[in-house]
Parts: C-alpha cells; sequence; structure tokens
C-alpha cells in the first residue's frame, strides 16, 4: 500500500510539474502576445499622430510624452551607435551655415591660405564646390577662375552691348536731325529749280528768235542784190559802184 500510494504521489507530482510549465509557457507566450499588441498599438498611434499632424490636426500633448516600445528604443541606440561611427568631415559646409565663424576652418582645411576670403565665401556658398575643394583643390581653383573670368567676358559683353546701344541711339538721332535737314533743303530747293526751268526756256526761245533773225536778215540781203541787179539792167548795163 506504501509503495501504491508513494506512486500515485509521484504521479501527483508530475501532473502539477507538467500543468505548471504548461501554464508558464502560456502565460509567457500571453506576455509575448500582448508585448506585441502594445507595440503594435504603440506604432498605430504613431502613425495616427503622424497623420493628424499631416492634415492640419493639432495631436495632444500627452502623446509626446508616451513611452515607446523596446524595439524602437533599441532601433535608436543602433542609429546613434552609426552616426557616431560616420566620419566627421569639417570641411563640408552647407551653403546656409554662417561664413564668418567657419573662415578659419576652411582655411585650416584647404592648406592655410591656398583660397582667399572671397574664395571661401563662393566655396561655403556651393556644396558641390566645396567637396571638390576638399577632394582636389587646384581644380576647385581652376574652377572659380573660370568662373571669374566667364563673369569678367560677360561684364565686358554687357558693356561692349550697352556702348553700341548708346551709338545706335545717337546715330539715329542724327539721322532724324540729317533727315528734317534734307526736307528743308528740299523745299526750299523747289523754287531755284523752277526759276532755273524757266530761265532755259527763255534761253532756248531767244536761240529761236536768233536764228530766225538770221534767217530774215539773210533773205533780206538777198533781196536786196536782186533789186541792184535789176536796177543795173534797167539803165543800161551799167554797174554802180
Amino acid at each position: 500500500m506504501d509503495e501504491e500510494n508513494c506512486a500515485e504521489n509521484r504521479d501527483d507530482l508530475d501532473s502539477s510539474r507538467a500543468s505548471g510549465n504548461k501554464t508558464g509557457g502560456e502565460s509567457s507566450d500571453n506576455e509575448a502576445e500582448s508585448s506585441v499588441n502594445e507595440s503594435g498599438d504603440s506604432m498605430q498611434r504613431q502613425r495616427e499622430g503622424v497623420k493628424r499632424s499631416a492634415g492640419g490636426d493639432v495631436a495632444p500633448t500627452s502623446r509626446h510624452y508616451r513611452s515607446v516600445s523596446m524595439d524602437s528604443f533599441i532601433g535608436k541606440l543602433n542609429f546613434n551607435d552609426d552616426a557616431s561611427k560616420l566620419p566627421h568631415s569639417s570641411g563640408l559646409i552647407s551653403p546656409g551655415s554662417g561664413v564668418d565663424g567657419n573662415s578659419a576652418a576652411f582655411s585650416l582645411e584647404f592648406g592655410n591660405g591656398e583660397f582667399s576670403g572671397p574664395e571661401l565665401k563662393k566655396i561655403m556658398a556651393n556644396e558641390k564646390l566645396a567637396e571638390i575643394a576638399m577632394a582636389d583643390p587646384k581644380r576647385a581653383k581652376r574652377i572659380l577662375a573660370n568662373r571669374q573670368s566667364a563673369a569678367r567676358s560677360k561684364e565686358r559683353k554687357m558693356r561692349y552691348i550697352s556702348e553700341l546701344e548708346h551709338k545706335v541711339q545717337t546715330l539715329q538721332t542724327e539721322a532724324t536731325t540729317l533727315s528734317a535737314q534734307l526736307t528743308l533743303l528740299q523745299r526750299d530747293s523747289v523754287g531755284p529749280t523752277n526759276q532755273n526751268s524757266e530761265l532755259k526756256f527763255r534761253l532756248q526761245s531767244m536761240e529761236q528768235q536768233a536764228k530766225l533773225r538770221d534767217a530774215l536778215n539773210e533773205a533780206l540781203t538777198a533781196e536786196v542784190q536782186r533789186l541792184k541787179l535789176a536796177t543795173a539792167e534797167l539803165n543800161g548795163g551799167v554797174t554802180p559802184f
């Protein structure tokens, strides 16, 4: 009987342990599931807060102070560790950074005075040019020189165009003045031209009259000679002296 009681007690202990293990497993599963649900709810609340903020609604201030899940916290820690491992480049400065405060850093980074003050300002104003200056300062120097040369060439071209426009305006003014003077001269020359035409017509008339007079004189001279000959015949053939 004692052996049977001991065997029954062992069976009861084994069954209680099995039930305890099963209960513990179920409780751990429930805890894991509740943790996952809490994490999902937290992420859902964060998404809803972002959507409300994007839509124009102001989220309550208390939601910003809620605790985040362990996964997001670990992710932030990993992100901070990765960010701390990234190399820092003092030469790459955004265009919005201050010029005066970073001029010394640029001067030290680019070889202690290889670039002048205006060149440093131009480099700091252009992120791509700053990267080129960090990698190849001579190339950046050439780019700045080319830009300066192009700016001077453009300035000369604009000045030349301005001078040409001024000359064109001056020539147009002179042409307008000369055109007005020519109109006046043409108007004044109409009278002398008419007088000249009239004088030419008169001269032609006088020439015709002179020709008629010459012809008349010749006819009269011939008639006088004929009359003299006729008179001489009538007087007996004596030719008068």
